[in-house]
C-alpha cells in the first residue's frame, strides 16, 4: 500500500490549437511519445474502476427546547417526530482496481465501509452493482465483486520483493469524480510504518510504500503501479 505525499493538488491546464505552432517545431511521431508510462497505462487503465456508494445516515431533529422538557412531552415528540430520526443519504466517490477477470475488484476499506449500495463504473462506461466479498478495516482493504457476462481487463498483479527506491511508479484512479486520471512520480520509501487514531482505537500500518506521486481526493482505492503496470499498491490517504 502506498502512502501519499505532504499535499496533493490538480491542475488542469488549456490545450492550445495545433496550428499555433505549426512550422514552428518539429512535430514528433506518435511512436516517439509512447513512453514506458504511457505503456503501462495503456495496460492498467481499463482495469481502474470508478466507485459510488450510498449510506443511509440516521441522525436524530434538532431538539426546539434544549432538552428542557418533560417526559410526557418526550413521549409526545418522539410519536409526532417518529422517535426523532431521519435517513439521509451521501454518495462519496473512490476508485478500486479490477484484479481478477471473473470481477473481483480490489478498494479501500474506509471506500465502501457502512454502504447500503455499491456502484461500479469501468472506464468503457459500464455500470455495475456490486457485492462486498470481504473487508479489513486494520488494513483498510476490500474485495467486491461484480458480475459481466464477459472477461474483465485485470492488473497483473506485482510484488513488493524488488521494489527499488527511485524507480517510477503510477498512481490511476478517479480524483475530485474525474475518471481515468494518473500521476507519476517516484518511490520515495518502503516499509514505513504509521500509527493512526481511529474508531477501532490504534491502528498501526507496517511496510508501508510512499511515494511523490499527488494523491487526490477521490483516488483512493486506486493501483499504483510500476513502469512494467503491475500492481505494487493501493492507493489510501494517510
Amino acid at each position: 500500500m502506498k502512502r501519499i505525499p505532504l499535499f496533493c493538488s490538480i491542475f488542469l491546464t488549456i490545450i492550445c490549437p495545433p496550428f499555433l505552432f505549426h512550422g514552428v517545431f518539429a512535430r514528433e511521431t506518435t511512436s516517439n511519445r509512447r513512453t514506458p508510462t504511457v505503456i503501462a497505462v495503456e495496460k492498467v487503465g481499463p482495469a481502474v474502476a470508478n466507485i459510488s456508494t450510498e449510506r443511509l445516515i440516521t441522525a436524530r431533529h434538532a431538539d426546539p427546547f434544549f432538552g428542557s422538557r418533560s417526559e410526557l412531552f418526550d413521549q409526545f415528540f418522539n410519536d409526532f417526530f417518529g422517535q426523532g430520526q431521519k435517513q439521509t443519504v451521501e454518495r462519496p466517490l473512490g476508485s478500486g482496481v479490477i484484479i481478477d477477470e471473473d470481477g473481483y475488484i480490489v478498494t479501500n476499506e474506509h471506500v465502501v465501509s457502512r454502504a447500503s449500495k455499491i456502484k461500479v463504473r469501468l472506464s468503457d462506461g459500464k455500470d455495475f452493482e456490486a457485492s462486498m466479498i470481504s473487508s479489513d478495516p486494520i488494513s483498510d482493504l476490500a474485495v467486491l465483486k461484480i458480475n459481466s457476462p464477459t472477461p474483465l481487463p485485470y492488473v497483473k498483479m506485482g510484488t513488493s520483493k524488488d521494489l527499488m527506491i527511485g524507480e517510477s511508479v503510477i498512481a490511476l484512479g478517479n480524483p475530485f469524480g474525474l475518471e481515468n486520471s494518473i500521476t507519476t512520480g517516484v518511490l520515495s520509501a518502503k516499509n514505513r510504518t504509521l500509527t493512526f487514531n481511529s474508531e477501532y482505537g490504534d491502528i498501526k500500518y507496517d511496510g508501508l510504500i510512499q511515494t511523490d506521486a499527488l494523491i487526490n481526493p477521490g483516488n483512493s482505492g486506486g493501483p499504483l503501479i510500476n513502469i512494467d503496470g503491475e500492481l505494487i499498491g493501493i492507493n489510501a490517504p494517510l
